[in-house]
């Protein structure tokens, strides 16, 4: 395995440039532009765009084997789409992780219970998703598997971002 080889020369640069983006991008919170407010929405951002697209394309690999004729080789021809997509899902989930941790220490005075269950969720999805990929025990990659793959963390998810987003909100959702 070659270390610097030019794909992971290729790696590296998109890492470094998705770390900074947050610094050079600023959001509105109502009183004045600050980092803060832009590294939440860039987490949302980022958790939204890596989710869909590993769940829509494990709903396409479902669904589309069953209106095509058998035999006709469809999921050997999705099968090689779907590593990429796959470590898509765990760069952007890990950038959005960290960029929703930095905004949680840059605002850790409005800290209340949505936003720290929030930490926690998303801690418990990313530290599962983490084992899942990086683990060779059976048992445990079941485990993890589990964990990870559970609806309701997602949901738990999904409706813990959208509490915390309308009761942050400066002057509520309809301004």
């Amino acid at each position: 395995m070659n270390f610097f080889s030019t794909k992971s020369y290729l790696k590296i640069s998109v890492i470094v440039v998705l770390v900074f983006v947050p610094s050079v991008v600023y959001g509105y919170d109502g009183k004045e532009n600050t980092t803060a407010v832009t590294l939440g929405w860039l987490a949302i951002g980022c958790g939204v765009t890596a989710n869909i697209t590993l769940v829509g394309f494990k709903m396409i690999r479902k669904k589309l084997p069953m209106k095509v004729i058998a035999g006709s080789g469809t999921m050997q021809n999705l099968a090689p789409v779907y590593t990429p997509i796959l470590n898509f899902h765990i760069m952007l989930n890990s950038v959005g992780f960290f960029e929703g941790i930095s905004h949680g220490f840059f605002l850790i005075r409005g800290l209340d219970y949505i936003s720290l269950s929030l930490v926690i969720a998303m801690t418990v999805s990313m530290a599962s998703g983490i084992m899942l990929k990086y683990t060779s025990d059976k048992n445990l990659k079941f485990f993890n598997r589990l964990i990870h793959g559970q609806v309701i963390l997602a949901v738990l998810l999904v409706t813990l971002v959208i509490l915390h987003v309308v009761t942050k909100w400066p002057h509520g959702i309809a301004n």
